[in-house]
């Protein structure tokens, strides 16, 4: 397999920059390039820092170079890595120059799928991975840490290992009648098939969750006009970001803010005042408040504690009616008018007890209390292969009541198989590729 190469750090000025090479070639090309005082490719210790000057067209580098001897590297290759100074344009001439004596440039993630490939991680590691990289919040980098143990693909493989053993049993049956009993092995397939079923289904419920830890809680902001939304969210997020004025209606358009509460997000969204009006583009932006609704987690609504209820407020009362609701009675620094049972009273102006919203939405979307040490699925591609096999395993049940072995066989191979699309022991080189680049460069 050739030997790759490409810069494994972002590109810009920094305090250093990271070269990598992977392959059979990589140490040759690497002391081609690299000198340091009496270090040879005999006597260089994997794993150690070396300091030495990396020759470039008519000029050299002063930089340090580490040597992972295969298998005991990322990607299970002998691999290299180069610190170098970190200026873009030094970090794509050592990468030019590696290219120029022997490497082939690496494509997106093309190091992780040579360690997918050499047994280094599962389809899922990567995934994990990726999920790592992209995370913006703790709960999402604990969830995925613990994928990245790989807790998630030890439960999946146990399933599928559990099935294969019985598959084992029931196709010896098929085969060489004589030495085995088809009825066992159907009734083996069948318990396993049940069990794999609860496993299964229990990780598919841990989704409304990881959904949550990955994408955050939705919570739309509502309320008539001027009862103080826009001010209510610039003290959620803690910034002006929404326009306050005393000006009836000038919120016209949906604000979403994304804010980072005890490690859980919290999606904000500020939406137009709910009311009657004859303004069209007023219109436009109520109606869109009103799908923000339909589609949120939790609904936020504002009221006046300083007034009482009128027609419009009880309207909006009713449009929540199927819906999460924290009733939030702003203004209180004003003659509080307005009771309500389980409201939270706040003052956006003086920035009061803002926190108690936050606490009332992680506790209504129960995440207040995540057990880390349980895995929660929050990958899509993930839930929707785990659905696939539950559908795949309900066929199989139903086919093992009346049919023969060889047709219990084939249903039940197709449990294994789908499960294998986590695992990657069954996975098309096609959706191994898809998943591989969405990697960066040099990952």
């Amino acid at each position: 397999m050739k030997t790759i190469a490409q810069i494994s750090t972002p590109l810009g000025s920094g305090g250093i920059a990271i070269v990598r090479m992977s392959g059979d070639k990589a140490k040759d090309i690497a002391f081609s390039l690299f000198y340091a005082k009496n270090l040879n490719q005999e006597n260089i210790e994997p794993r150690k820092l070396y300091l030495g000057k990396f020759q470039l067209d008519q000029a050299t580098e002063r930089c340090m170079m580490v040597y992972f001897k295969a298998p005991y590297s990322f990607t299970g290759e002998d691999v290299v890595e180069f610190q170098i100074h970190g200026g873009e344009f030094l970090a794509t001439k050592v990468l030019e120059t590696l290219l120029n004596n022997g490497c082939s440039l690496a494509e997106n993630g093309e190091f992780s799928k040579r360690a997918f490939i050499n047994g280094k991680m599962t389809l899922n590691d990567a995934e994990a991975m990726i999920d790592m990289i992209n995370a913006t919040s703790d709960a999402e980098i604990k969830a995925t840490s613990l994928l990245l143990s790989g807790k998630f693909t030890n439960e999946i493989k146990q399933i599928q290992d559990q099935i294969k053993d019985c598959l084992i049993n029931l196709e010896v049956s098929i085969d060489y009648p004589e030495h085995d009993d088809e009825y066992i092995s159907i009734k083996n397939i069948k318990e396993i098939l049940q069990s794999a079923k609860e496993k299964i289904s229990n990780l598919v419920k841990t989704n409304t969750t990881g959904e949550k830890i990955r994408f955050g809680i939705n919570v739309a902001i509502i309320g008539k006009p001027n009862v103080g939304k826009s001010s209510l969210l610039n003290c959620l997020i803690g910034e002006d970001r929404a326009i306050v004025t005393d000006v009836k209606g000038t919120t016209r358009d949906v604000l979403k803010e994304t804010v980072v509460y005890k490690g859980i997000k919290i999606n904000f969204i500020d939406t137009a005042g709910i009311r009657e009006s004859e303004d069209v583009v007023e219109k436009i932006g109520i109606e869109r408040s009103k799908k923000c609704i339909e589609q949120s987690d939790i609904v936020l609504c504002v009221l006046d504690a300083s007034d009482n209820l009128d027609e419009e407020d009880k309207k909006l009362i009713s449009l929540t009616k199927d819906k999460k609701v924290i009733y939030v009675l702003n203004k209180t620094d004003k003659k509080i008018v307005l009771n309500m049972d389980n409201a939270i009273l706040v003052s956006a102006s003086e920035n009061k007890n803002i926190d108690a919203i936050k606490e009332k939405i992680i506790e209504l979307a129960k995440v207040n209390k995540l057990d880390f040490s349980q895995v929660y699925i929050t990958n899509q591609r993930h839930i929707e292969i785990l659905k696939q096999a539950l559908k795949d395993i309900d066929v199989a049940l139903d086919v093992a009541q009346t049919q023969t072995a060889d047709i219990v066989d084939l249903e039940t191979k197709k449990v294994w198989s789908t499960l294998g699309k986590i695992t990657g022991e069954s996975e098309t080189e096609s959706i191994i590729d898809g998943i591989f680049s969405k990697f960066c460069l040099g990952k």
